[in-house]
This record gives C-alpha cells, structure tokens and sequence, in this order.
C-alpha cells in the first residue's frame, strides 16, 4: 500500500470481502476498482489493514455505481465468515456458547481492526452485544457498515441459537430510518436508532451459560490474551449484577475461589483490588452519562450513596459529585 494513504485507525481488510464479492457477482470487475484504490487482491487478506477511510469510500462507491440502496444489507451473505478473520471463525465453530464465542472476541480485539470494537454487557436476564466503530456519524456508508455488522453478529448468535432465532429488538447508532429487511430481523419489528452505540439484546438463563464455560479459557494464553485481561472481561460484563463477587466469577468459569486468587496473585493484585477499580472506571463511564449518584450508588451493588462516595474518593482523590462538576480527577 502506498505509504501516502493515513494509517489509523486500521480496518481489517477483509471486511471488505462481501461488498467486493457482491459487485463481481453484479457483473463488475472488482480487480479494476480496488487497483483505481492503489489496491490488489492480494490486500485483501486477513494479515493486511486497511484505513477506516478508504473501507467505507470503497463501500460508497460500489453502492453507487450498482445505484443499490442498503448495500450493507444486500451484501451481507448468512453463513459466510469468508470475511472475519480466520481465528475468529476457527473459535466460532468449535465455542459451546456465544458467551465463550464473544468473551473470545472481547479478549482479542486486535483480530477487528483498531477501529472497531465488540464487547459483553449483562442487565438482569439479558446479555448485550455491544458493537461500535471509530468512524465518524456522518461518515459516508456509515449506516451501511453499521447494517453489515449487525447482521454478521446475529449470524454468530444463530450459530449457537438456531437458525430461526430473532433479537427481540435491535438498537443501532445511524440516526438513518432502518430498511424493512433489518426490521425484520427482530421479533418485535422494533429497531431504536441514533444510540450511543449498537447493541444485540439475548435473553438467557445465566446459569446455562455458567455451565458451559470452564477454567481452560480463563487460563487460555491465546494472542496477546492474558488470564488477568479474561477476568477482567468478565467482571466487566457483569459489574452490575446483584451478585458479582469472587464466588460468582468463580462459578462462571467453572473453577474454584482459589484457583481466581492464584492467578489475580500471579499477577500481583487480588479480587477485591480488581473490583474496586473496574468499579470506579464503571462510575465514572456513568457519571460522565449524567447518571445520579443514587442510581449509579444502587447499580454498584453498594448499600446507599454515601458508602460509594466514600469509596469513590478512597480510590480516586475526589468525590463524585467534585468529579462531575470539574471533568477530572
């Protein structure tokens, strides 16, 4: 690639793979339009990134050129991982949950590009798959990207909970009107836009989950991963559970307390240590969201308000209140 082209974020190349195949399939010579890029086939490899910018220029200009709306949609083939990296859809065909699948997928978030992220939230009796991009609302295909993604991620879902499976709804970050097709794809017909991001809501029993998660991926050093970086993941989606403690993480991989300890010790740091501060990242998220202090105080899991002020403050030098009104700590 010509070193004039900007360099981050980076998109992975092969996401590109379906709008490409969709305009050879169209009757178009996808060769001639990526070189017009200063592209060749051989870019479009899982080892090879591309800018963010030049992944949706390419996407806008196969859609007008094919004058298809919704190219985002019409491009995106169920069943076909040809376009996620190969150790993704190596993990995703032999994961017994998309809880293992996506706990994966949050741990090595280099394999998406830096430009994108996935990630596992939990409320109640419900698991989000959150997802998100860098690029820009108003960037040109942004709503196309945003279609194409969502539909992959429920192809994933399906994988695990059959073909016929439908989100109750979705909630999408375009603030464009969604076409039928993606309306379709929910139960309720129901799709909520202009969201701070996209999520995919599942409803599920957690401790079918548990039963299918065991220790070896907690201690798993695939990629850059880390058995500190899955614990952290992991209390990370469930911050706000009632019953999140040392004994609740523990049930989750399937192991015992003592096997959590050893490893937060091998890493120099210990449960209540980790909890404290994944804690105060999550307040300040919510604080920056305007939340009150009861409510982020009651989400938390503390007793009253004051308890998580004052463990706010421990930990962070200023208050919550003092942390709303100056933006730093």
């Amino acid at each position: 690639m010509k070193k004039s082209l900007p360099t981050l974020p980076l998109h992975n190349s092969l996401s590109i793979l379906p709008f490409i195949n969709y305009y050879q399939n169209s009757g178009f010579d996808s060769i001639k339009l990526l070189n017009e890029f200063s592209l060749t086939q051989q870019h479009i490899q899982s080892n090879t990134y591309i800018p963010t910018y030049y992944i949706y220029k390419i996407i806008t200009e196969i859609s007008n050129r094919l004058n298809a709306d919704n190219i985002g949609v019409r491009a995106t083939v169920s069943n076909d991982y040809s376009h996620i990296h190969p150790t993704l859809t190596s993990y995703l065909k032999s994961s017994d949950s998309f809880f293992d699948f996506f706990f994966f997928v949050s741990s090595n978030q280099c394999l998406l590009g830096s430009h994108r992220n996935i990630w596992l939230k939990h409320s109640k009796d419900h698991f989000y798959i959150c997802h998100q991009t860098s690029a820009f609302n108003n960037t040109p295909a942004y709503s196309q990207g945003e279609y194409h993604r969502t539909i992959v991620l429920i192809n994933a879902l399906r994988h695990f909970l059959g073909n016929n499976w439908k989100p109750d709804c979705l909630y999408l970050s375009s603030d464009i009107p969604p076409p039928y097709t993606m309306i379709n794809m929910t139960a309720s017909s129901n799709i909520f836009t202009n969201q701070k991001h996209g999520y995919i809501p599942i409803k599920v029993n957690l401790d079918s989950i548990a039963e299918k998660i065991n220790i070896s991926q907690l201690t798993s050093r695939t990629l850059d991963t880390s058995s500190l970086k899955r614990l952290q993941i992991a209390i990370d989606t469930f911050i706000e559970h009632e019953d999140l403690g040392l004994t609740f993480i523990a049930d989750i991989f399937g192991c015992s307390k003592r096997n959590i300890q050893r490893i937060l010790k091998d890493h120099g740091t210990n449960f209540q240590e980790i909890i404290n501060k994944q804690k105060n990242e999550h307040a300040i998220t919510l604080l920056n969201e305007n939340i009150s202090i009861i409510d982020i105080a009651q989400r938390l899991g503390y007793n009253d308000a004051s308890n998580f002020t004052r463990a706010f403050k421990r930990h962070l030098g200023v208050s919550p209140s003092l942390y709303r009104q100056t933006g730093h700590l």
